[in-house]
């Protein structure tokens, strides 16, 4: 059975982090309004009933209980809890909770999010599954003497977990051992009240070249029926040095302290369609190679690099439980609908019809 064979036998229930901040950039990272608007389109357009529901690490046993009691109709949680749960935003808690509780949830299980949470558990399962992607090292405290000949120059240093690029600044990415020092010693600090620093920092080879994006839906359980969506391209603003252009914090959410804006004020980046057969199936390939390596679960996003040089691609990230929405001012998703000739509804009806997909075969 799938959502729209009858939406009136189904009422979902939209699970969205919550943190209570004064911090006003983190207060606008967590201002649903934009989202709540887009879903009451989405489930207006189906017929489908709803409900929006904010959810803290306090409050997650009470939120599952109030899906527990409705008994009128078939109860689906549309999760998009994200959190690390280090700065008190609710993540993999949730995911346990609702597989207590037995009800129907879209998106990652534990295993996927756990894996792909931090970086360096990530990295080390792309390793072994032999996937592509950029040289690294864990930072564990003192600079390894020929990290930069094992890794790679230049170096752009990341916290092991953090979201929406927290943590990254233009200045991260570094060709020598006094920068990297500033680095780290600037990361132990914290950033913007947050500890991005205890679950760990790496050292990736920073590469230089093109950027991609692709969306995919589906499980590594089923690769043959995983809906892949059409890739992208995020084409930077080309006033910008070459090692620049990237998503650093302050640039992704114009949020000035240290860095400034692009030149002429100009966007940081804007999206392009991959129109190439043989990249866009490149891309594809090894997304689900990506997944597969991670046992993806539900729906995720992943980020590539293509070597200037060599041309050879590279996964940057995969994204369990990756930022949902049609508008393209706020995540990369939107673009990715777009040239996939997709809609919003279109995307939300099939990481439901997943999820009941999913909740059939365990059953």
């Amino acid at each position: 059975m799938t959502l729209l064979d009858n939406t009136a036998a189904f009422k979902v229930w939209v699970f969205a982090p919550y943190l209570e901040t004064d911090d006003p950039t983190l207060k606008f990272y967590y201002d649903y309004t934009q989202s709540i608007e887009e879903y009451t389109r989405v489930f207006a357009e189906i017929n489908c009933e709803w409900e929006w529901v904010n959810v803290t690490v306090h409050n997650i046993a009470e939120s599952i209980k109030r899906v527990k009691d409705y008994t009128e109709k078939q109860s689906i949680v549309l999760n998009l809890c994200d959190g690390d749960e280090i700065n008190n935003v609710p993540g993999v808690s949730v995911i346990h909770a609702l597989d207590e509780s037995g009800i129907t949830y879209t998106g990652s299980d534990s295993h996927f999010y756990n894996v792909t949470t931090s970086k360096i558990t990530m990295k080390e399962a792309f390793d072994k599954a032999g996937v592509s992607m950029p040289g690294w090292q864990k930072l564990n405290g003192h600079i390894d003497p020929d990290l930069f000949k094992k890794v790679g120059k230049p170096i752009i240093v990341k916290p092991a977990v953090s979201a929406g690029s927290m943590g990254i600044s233009v200045k991260n990415v570094v060709n020598g051992k006094r920068e990297l020092k500033n680095v780290l010693n600037n990361l132990h600090e914290g950033f913007k009240g947050w500890d991005i620093n205890t679950a760990g920092l790496l050292a990736e080879q920073f590469i230089i070249g093109r950027e991609f994006t692709t969306l995919l839906v589906g499980s590594h359980h089923q690769p043959e029926q995983i809906q892949f969506y059409q890739p992208i391209e995020r084409v930077f603003h080309k006033g910008l040095p070459e090692k620049e252009q990237f998503l650093s914090f302050e640039r992704l959410w114009e949020a000035y302290d240290e860095e400034t804006p692009p030149p002429d004020n100009g966007f940081l980046y804007e999206y392009a369609p991959v129109t190439c057969p043989t990249l866009a199936q490149q891309l594809k390939d090894l997304s689900i190679d990506a997944f597969k390596a991670v046992k993806g679960v539900g729906y995720a996003r992943l980020d590539f690099r293509m070597d200037k040089k060599t041309g050879k691609l590279f996964v940057l990230e995969i994204n369990a439980q990756c930022g949902l929405s049609e508008d393209e001012n706020y995540t990369s998703i939107g673009a990715i609908l777009r040239v996939s000739n997709k809609t919003f509804t279109n995307l939300i009806v099939e990481v439901l019809d997943d999820a009941l997909l999913r909740s059939s075969v365990s059953s």
